[in-house]
């Protein structure tokens, strides 16, 4: 099983890919198991299914809590730059006057 990175930003690591892998393993147990016979068979398949539904399931939390602490940091960083406006709006309104003058002469070119 191996782990692809697909999150190009790095914010929410490799779990997408890693679960899709053991939802993946979990398909191919199934698969070896329904070729066998008998109820030993269907034992190993629930065993093999809650194992990896487990497994799914912490990686879906620990995702759910990554987004959330990115979510926290966004806000944070929202609330820093409207204090910084707040403590000094002639900089402010100087670096947009700044950056739209900017955005102009690269749009016009």
């Amino acid at each position: 099983m191996g782990i692809r990175t697909k999150d190009t930003f790095g914010y929410l690591g490799t779990e997408p890919t890693a679960l899709k892998d053991q939802l993946d393993e979990l398909a191919i147990a199934l698969q070896d198991l329904a070729k066998s016979e008998g109820g030993e068979a269907l034992k190993a398949a629930g065993e093999a299914a809650r194992r990896i539904a487990d497994q799914a399931n912490a990686l879906a939390k620990e995702l759910g809590d990554k987004a959330d602490a990115v979510g926290a940091v966004a806000a944070k960083g929202r609330s820093q730059a409207e204090e910084a406006i707040r403590r000094q709006p002639l900089t402010a309104v100087s670096l947009a006057v700044a950056a739209g003058f900017l955005l102009a002469l690269l749009v016009r070119r």
